[in-house]
This record gives structure tokens, C-alpha cells and sequence, in this order.
């Protein structure tokens, strides 16, 4: 509509008292047909809302008649059975939880919750938890109950299980918790208490419990259990084992077992009565502290078991056993092992060195050397004949600079995944990862087909302007570019170049450099009302090596 006053429409113009008389009368006609079209539209609206309301009706009348239809209501038993067991996790056993299957499918309908109930194979898997006192609280009363519930939970859980071979973890608190807690030895037995007379089921358990326990009460099991094919025993604190009854330890008899994982701290192949040729997976696992096993103990075991596949061990070796090592050593093949990670400790890396010497791993593809010891000799002899590594962890702790640049020169060409992971707890050592390790990565021609680069460690002197070289260097080699690139630095950012990466960025690259942030200035400082300072976030990598590393 046109207005006299378009020109001082929208801005900050002052009418007249002349002006305001003017404006008062032009909008008469206006202001009475928008009165006009708001009670048309109110109209209207009772209309749409009444239309709304009887189509409601129907729709409501309509959907109840097409549910009766449904194609879910006619699938058969066994079909619907099959979906609900392919609602269970994969990669995991089922938790003891509303809020996925299969509690979950029970709670949706009564008919579900019939089915879900008589479905055996449903209950066939699950991770029992024990639960946490309350530390803030001296009653025993409210923590006893919980464990009761839970030992209660856990049976019922079993009993729908029908006679389905059984895939059991456990996770428990430590034997040795403070004074507030002392509770938890008892909880954590009647756990495992509870889980005993279903034994003849077991077909996969993996038990994150105090050795002791795994000592009284699964030693002594005399239990024939012919589904047996997996048993792991996952190291947690424990009281000391000399005065505890060891057992014989009967349930390693069974004729399927296939992979076995044993704390360190209890591990005496004597008392195992493994049948060690038929083993695929082998674990002696724990913190390096939890055992004594020598590179030596460790060959008389390995030479046992001509089916490997995968082999992760914990070895403490001593300068003495250098010393005595017998000049000539016989050569162990093992043509199927695909997985070995070694973690050696104290002054054992010369040693274990020999050890992987006298191995034959032609297969393998995946290799781990951990260690905080700083003498490691070069790895340049055990990659000759590695011919398909594709997965190399390194430790660079476990090595002076020299031996490790020389690891890292002899690198196979098959290798694509490159990991330098964060050191146990408590390593103080500066690692020898620098400009000049990186460097030689940065090489034309070494490690063609690398994909994957990552420094978990942050205690190394590699700086930005290297960082930038060798991503640079590394993605101008076609067609084999690297696809990932992750370090985490113990120190602030100097240099940022990531705005140098964006292209590569845009084609694909994934990086993450994550940096400890800078002190941040604030005028507010030292003011009761400052407002907090936002820091980057900096999440530092997981330093504690423990069982969970080795599993």
C-alpha cells in the first residue's frame, strides 16, 4: 500500500505532532479490515480443528484394523526368535541392562516378553559386573543387597539359558581394596560362586578377577566340560598366593580349548594341563611386574604349540640370562602365527631379541615389542624374514636412538600401520622418537604402503615443523597415501600447520595433533568474580599398561 510516509519507514524519524494526526487517520481503514481478516482466519482455524479431530478419529479407527494386518503378527515362532537373537551385540557379551537386548525385547510387549523368555539362546551370553560399595557410607546393609540381587540376576539370567553352551566374562573388584571396601573379596566369590554350576556348559569365559580367587575356586574345579574352548583369566590385584592351595587346574583338559590367557603372576606350565598342540591363541598376560617368565621359559612353551595364531607374553630376562644364553640356538617355526606382541622390562630386550632370532614367522602380520629398558638391539635381523607385516607397535623406550633408527630403516615395505603407543605407568624416560626418526620415515622409498601413523607417546622432541615434512613427503607418494595421522604432544603448540594440511585434509586425510594448551591470560586475574578460563580440550592418552592391553 502507498504511504506518504514510505521515506521514513524503518528508520529512527520523529513525527510531528501535525504528522502523528495524519499517520492516526491514514491507518482507520487499515487497522479495521486486519480486525476483519483475524476473525475470518479464527473462523477458519475452528474449522481446520474440527476437520482434525474427526480425521484423528478415523485414522486411530483405521490403524487399529491395519495393525491386526500387520505381516509382524503372522511371522513365525523360529523367525522371530532368529531376529531377536540377531539383536544381541556381536563383539560382546550381553549386559545386564533395560537398555539393549535382550531385556530390552521384553520389555516391549507381553507377547515379546513370553517369547524373549523361552528363547534359550537369548541368555546364552552375558558380562556380569560387580557392583561398587558405597564409599561414603559405613552400612554394609544397602552393598550387601546389591551383590544379592546381582548373584540373583546372574542365576536367573543362566537358568533361561536351556542347555545353550554358555560365553561368560566376569569383571570384579580387587582383593586388596581400602578399609571401606573390605567387602569386596566376598562379593566378587560369591560371583564366581554362582557361576560355578553352570561349568559344564562354559564354552567362553573371560574372568577379570583377583588371582587368588582364580586359584581357590577355578583350580580346584573338577568338572568335566566338554563345550570348553576359551579360557582367559584377566589379572587383577591380589593378596599374596603363597599361602593359598593351588588345584590342578582340571578344566584345561577339555579337548576344544584353543585360546588360553593366564596372569604372568600365576603362570607355571607344570601346573597347566594344556593340551599345548591344539592351542590357536596364547596369552600370558598381566603387568610386567606380575611375573618371572624368561625368554627361555617362554621358548619351552611356544615350541609346544605348532598351531598359533596369535601369541602375546609378558618376559622379564635378566643381564645373567645374556650371559648364559647358549651360543647356538634351534629354530622354531610357527607357520600360522599371525599376532605376536612381546612386552619385556627390566634388562631382558637383548635377550629376547635372541628369542625372536630362533622364531620362524612367515606368516606373520602383526607384531608388538613393548619395553622400557632403553637396550634394545635393532629389530633389523627378525624383519628380514617378515615378509608380510602389516601392523607394527614399537615401544621407542625400549630403545637407544641408534638401535631404533635402525629398527625404523629396515622397516618391511608391507607395512601400513605404524603405532607408537603411550608407555606403562610411571615411565619416566624421554623417548627416542625425535626429528630424526621421523626423518627416516620421511625417506623416499621406505614404507611405501603406510597408511597409518600414530604416537600415542607424548614424551618425544618431535616438533611441528617436522610433523609438516613428513605428512608433506609422505602424501606426494601415489598411489599409497597415508589415511590417518595421530600424536599427542606434551607441550603447547609452536607452530600451527594445519592451515598447511588442508588439502590434504580435502582429499581424505584424518589428523588429529593434539597439543597440552597454553597458559591463558586473563585481565580478570586474581579477581574473586573472574570467569573461568576455556581451555582447548586435552585428553592425554592412556599411559597404564595393564591386562586389558594384553586381551
Amino acid at each position: 500500500m502507498a504511504s506518504p510516509f514510505a521515506a521514513q519507514l524503518g528508520t529512527n524519524y520523529c513525527p510531528k505532532d501535525k504528522e502523528v494526526l495524519e499517520i492516526q487517520t491514514l491507518l482507520v481503514k487499515p487497522a479495521l479490515r486486519l480486525k476483519n481478516l483475524d476473525n475470518e482466519i479464527a473462523e477458519l482455524q475452528k474449522a481446520i480443528e474440527k476437520l482434525m479431530e474427526e480425521r484423528d478419529g478415523l485414522g486411530a479407527y483405521v490403524d487399529a484394523h491395519k495393525a491386526l494386518t500387520s505381516p509382524a503378527r503372522r511371522l513365525p515362532l523360529d523367525i522371530i526368535e532368529e531376529i531377536f537373537v540377531a539383536c544381541l551385540p556381536t563383539h560382546r557379551n550381553c549386559v545386564m541392562s533395560a537398555s539393549e537386548a535382550p531385556v530390552l525385547l521384553g520389555r516391549v510387549c507381553r507377547s515379546w516378553r513370553a517369547i524373549s523368555l523361552s528363547t534359550p539362546k537369548l541368555w546364552a551370553k552375558i558380562h556380569v559386573v560387580e557392583p561398587l560399595p558405597d564409599r561414603y557410607s559405613r552400612l554394609t546393609a544397602p552393598f550387601d543387597e546389591k551383590v544379592a540381587q546381582c548373584v540373583q540376576a546372574t542365576k536367573m539370567w543362566l537358568g533361561r539359558s536351556g542347555q545353550c553352551p554358555l560365553s561368560i566374562s566376569l569383571e570384579s573388584s580387587p582383593d586388596n581394596s581400602p578399609p571401606e571396601t573390605e567387602v569386596s573379596p566376598a562379593a566378587s566369590l560369591q560371583l564366581l560362586q554362582a557361576l560355578v554350576p553352570f561349568a559344564p556348559r562354559w564354552q567362553h569365559i573371560h574372568f577379570t578377577t583377583p588371582s587368588s580367587h582364580i586359584l581357590e575356586i577355578i583350580s580346584h574345579l573338577d568338572i568335566d566340560m566338554p563345550w570348553l574352548e576359551t579360557a582367559a583369566f584377566h589379572y587383577q590385584m591380589s593378596r599374596p598366593l603363597h599361602s593359598i592351595d593351588w588345584g590342578h587346574f582340571s578344566i584345561f583338559r577339555g579337548a576344544r580349548i584353543s585360546t588360553v590367557s593366564i596372569p604372568g603372576n600365576i603362570f607355571i606350565p607344570e601346573r597347566f594341563p594344556v593340551l599345548w598342540d591344539q592351542l590357536t591363541t596364547l596369552t600370558i598376560g598381566g603387568p610386567a611386574w606380575s611375573g618371572e617368565l624368561t625368554s627361555e621359559a617362554i621358548f619351552r612353551v611356544i615350541s609346544g604349540c605348532p598351531e598359533l595364531r596369535c601369541c602375546k607374553v609378558v618376559v622379564c630376562d635378566s643381564p645373567a640370562e645374556m650371559s648364559t644364553a647358549p651360543p647356538q640356538h634351534p629354530i622354531l617355526e610357527l607357520p600360522f602365527l599371525h599376532t605376536l606382541a612381546i612386552h619385556c622390562f627390566g634388562h631382558g630386550a637383548p635377550v629376547v631379541s635372541l628369542l625372536l632370532k630362533r622364531l620362524s614367522v612367515p606368516e606373520l602380520s602383526n607384531f608388538t615389542f613393548l619395553g622400557s629398558c632403553q637396550d634394545s638391539p635393532t629389530l633389523r635381523d627378525f624383519f628380514a624374514g617378515s615378509l608380510y607385516l602389516r601392523s607394527f607397535e614399537i615401544d621407542a623406550h625400549a630403545f637407544s636412538k641408534t638401535s631404533l633408527l635402525d629398527t625404523l630403516c629396515h622397516l618391511p615395505s608391507t607395512v601400513r600401520k605404524l603405532k607408537n603407543p603411550a608407555p606403562a605407568m610411571g615411565t619416566s624416560l624421554q623417548g627416542c622418537f625425535d626429528d630424526d626418526a621421523l626423518a627416516v620415515l620421511t625417506s623416499p622409498g621406505l614404507c611405501p604402503a603406510l597408511r597409518d601413523f600414530s604416537i600415542g607417546d607424548s614424551h618425544h622432541s618431535i616438533s611441528d615443523a617436522a610433523v609438516l615434512r613428513f605428512i608433506t613427503a609422505r602424501m606426494m607418494l601415489e598411489p599409497r597415501a597415508l589415511k590417518s595421522v595421530e600424536i599427542y604432544f606434551n607441550r603447547p603448540m609452536t607452530i600451527d600447520i594445519m592451515s598447511n594440511l588442508r588439502a590434504f585434509i580435502e582429499t581424505g586425510l584424518a589428523i588429529s595433533l593434539t597439543y597440552i594448551p597454553s597458559p591463558r591470560y586473563s585481565p580478570w586475574g586474581g579477581l574473586p568474580d573472574a570467569p573461568a578460563v576455556a581451555y582447548p580440550a586435552w585428553t592425554p592418552p592412556n599411559r597404564a599398561l595393564t591386562s586389558s592391553s594384553w586381551y
